[in-house]
């Protein structure tokens, strides 16, 4: 159909007088007309113009009507163009040949003014359900592939609930395990009568874990905000000395259970302020601690390191954590900060590893522009370094 709204025929006869009646005819009817003199002029208006309806004279000079629907029927565009035949009584035979090869109708010659009308109308009504019937099919296979990708919309969220479910396991396991560990040896020294003043201390403890537990849950929240790629980091000035140490406090009693010693060592002189998110930064430390004392030897040492470094005018905060385990393979490394990623090693106490710790620290060091990495090799050990921009101040956006 043209913008108007008129169907646009193509008449293709070799006679000009033929093609001047017809073009008249269809004129009045309203119908945009356009002919062609032969069948390769008919097939270039073709490709260049949409039309609904051909009107094809079977025999012409040149290239006929047969050869034109052949042509026609080999093209993916042109085969769907509705054609009449217009052909002589003694032509049948090649009008059931062009019939088979996709014409929708034939007229005899000479032209009855009233059955053209009414072959085209009915021609034209054809396209039209035809159309709407592909149109209708289009968007059935749209909605389709809409429902598809909704379906994967739907199994990404699962997934992403499935790893927040595994995260919130993961982390909230360190804390609850250290409280284990001194409620028992709490425990323990009041069945042998010896609770002292140190006891206060250790439910000290057992209520810094306990909030972090909460801290913890809320920030998963976030991390599901997070995973949709809408990233929000609650920055605040923190005292980095004051964080790792509180981590170390709260992993001591695991290493005691395993008569870790833990080591840790501030390579600046003053108190190193900056700002960062402190939920995020001390779950990335308490990670690698946790992870560093779970796969050592029992009765070795994790040393623990903060310092800052200057590289390309840009400060930043280092934080290492070295321990004496098995080491890891160059083959673990690469794949050590994937999530749920098990590597060769194996935890030393016979703890339960998710394979999330790593994955965990990457993210959360990542959202701060920072980097990790790990150096190590079999037999010798671990070294974890993490690696932040330190900000002094906050940053306005101008």
């Amino acid at each position: 159909m043209s913008q108007t709204g008129a169907a646009r025929i193509l008449v293709v006869d070799d006679a000009e007088f033929n093609r001047e009646v017809l073009t008249r005819l269809l004129e009045r009817e309203g119908y945009l007309v356009d002919s062609a003199v032969d069948g390769a002029a008919a097939l270039e208006q073709m490709r260049r113009t949409a039309y609904d309806t051909v009107l094809l004279d079977v025999m012409m000079p040149g290239m006929d009507g047969v050869q034109v629907i052949e042509a026609m029927h080999g093209d993916p565009v042109l085969r769907r163009v509705p054609v009449i035949m217009l052909s002589a009584l003694n032509e049948q035979d090649t009008v059931l040949k062009c019939i088979q090869l996709g014409a929708q109708d034939y007229l005899p010659k000479p032209i009855n003014q009233q059955l053209l009308k009414a072959r085209i109308s009915a021609c034209l009504e054809r396209k039209r359900n035809h159309d709407l019937e592909r149109e209708y099919t289009r968007r059935v296979e749209s909605m389709g592939a809409q429902l598809q990708a909704v379906n994967e919309q739907l199994r990404q969220a699962n997934r992403m609930k499935t790893r927040l479910l595994a995260v919130a396991v993961h982390d909230l396991k360190n804390p609850l395990s250290g409280i284990l560990l001194m409620v028992d040896r709490m425990r323990e020294e009041a069945l042998a009568g010896q609770i002292r003043e140190a006891a206060v201390g250790q439910a000290s403890r057992v209520h810094d874990m306990v909030q972090k537990m909460i801290q913890i849950i809320n920030s998963l929240l976030d991390a599901a905000v997070q995973e949709l790629g809408e990233v929000s980091l609650s920055l605040e000035m923190i005292n980095l000395g004051g964080l790792v140490h509180g981590v170390i406090r709260e992993n001591e009693a695991y290493a005691e259970s395993k008569d870790i010693r833990l080591v840790y060592v501030e390579r600046f002189a003053a108190e190193c302020w900056g700002m960062l998110d402190q939920i995020r930064i001390s779950q990335a430390v308490d990670n690698l601690v946790n992870n560093a004392i779970k796969y050592s030897a029992w009765g070795s040492t994790v040393r623990v390191e903060l310092g800052l470094r200057i590289a390309d005018g840009v400060e930043r905060v280092r934080i290492e954590v070295r321990d004496e385990g098995p080491g890891l393979s160059a083959e673990d490394v690469a794949l050590a900060f994937n999530p749920f990623q098990r590597l060769s090693a194996q935890p030393t106490g016979g703890e339960y590893s998710t394979g999330l710790g790593l994955s965990i620290v990457k993210q959360m060091v990542e959202l701060h522009g920072g980097s990790v990495w790990i150096e190590s090799q079999l037999g010798q050990g671990a070294a974890f370094l993490v690696e932040i921009p330190l900000v002094r101040e906050m940053q306005l956006e101008r």
